[in-house]
């Protein structure tokens, strides 16, 4: 008797309980603008953060009041700009795509050591001790942090440097925070040149430690003074000369450290 009693008690209180989730359900109930619904469907989904909100959903709700642009999801490009703007019912906004640039072309067997490096292997732990032994203070680390940030699957690793996919890269700059070194940037996806070297040390330094690095000759600024400078021992490329003759500065190069990355 105590048993149906109790089974009784409790089949009434789940009846008064769900009675008020209901309730309060209707009562609290707000309602969702369509257009963050419709504005989740074209993102790409990626939450890479790119756009400066938590993640698609947030972005498409800061959208929606008017605190985020049309155009700023980055992963999506401009085609995901227009559907956007489509949605809101604005202009598209102009879109100027970019990709993630690795300014370090020295591969694991041109690196030079000074010490053997044993220890947890992601980049931010070898770069607190003492670079994992490695002599060259500026170039790449090769522990593959970058490829594990990308939510595209855009950077895989080849011969322990980070290489880009540029058609599968969105330039979220997900890979551009995670490096503690900082080598690797977003530049203009229209122009497939760049400066594969990050170093700050002089000619002659360099010039014992990488075989790849950038000696501040200035060779490429004789071919093309207009597009490249260099300072604090390093060649710069000015992005905004996209007809420059960046091909007679690479064939100059006598380390080889400016490359083109397609033609």
């Amino acid at each position: 008797m105590l048993i149906l009693i109790a089974i009784v008690v409790l089949g009434i209180m789940g009846i008064v309980f769900a009675g008020l989730l209901g309730f309060a359900a209707d009562y609290f109930h707000v309602e969702e603008d369509a257009r963050v619904t419709a504005i989740m469907a074209v993102l790409p989904g990626g939450n890479c953060g790119a756009c400066g909100f938590a993640g698609c959903r947030d972005f498409s709700e800061n959208l929606v009041l008017g605190k985020a642009g049309v155009g700023g999801c980055t992963a999506g490009g401009a085609s995901v700009g227009e559907k956007v703007a489509a949605i809101m019912g604005v202009e598209a906004a102009a879109f100027d795509r970019k990709v993630a640039s690795v300014h370090c072309g020295a591969k694991g067997d041109q690196r030079t050591p000074k010490a053997h490096y044993t220890g947890v292997e992601t980049c931010l732990a070898v770069s607190l001790v003492d670079g994992g032994g490695m002599a060259c203070a500026f170039g790449c680390l090769g522990q593959g942090d970058y490829q594990a940030s990308c939510p595209f699957d855009a950077i895989r690793m080849e011969a322990g440097l980070p290489v880009v996919d540029p058609e599968k890269c969105t330039g979220c700059g997900n890979c551009v925070s995670v490096c503690p070194r900082k080598i690797i940037s977003l530049r203009p996806y229209d122009v497939p040149v760049l400066v594969a070297c990050s170093s700050h040390d002089a000619g002659a330094v360099v010039r014992k430690i990488c075989p790849v690095g950038c000696i501040a000759c200035k060779l490429c600024v004789k071919q093309a003074p207009d597009a490249f400078s260099v300072a604090d021992n390093l060649a710069q490329i000015d992005y905004g000369k996209t007809d420059a003759p960046y091909d007679a500065a690479i064939e100059k190069c006598p380390t080889k450290c400016i490359v083109r990355l397609r033609s």
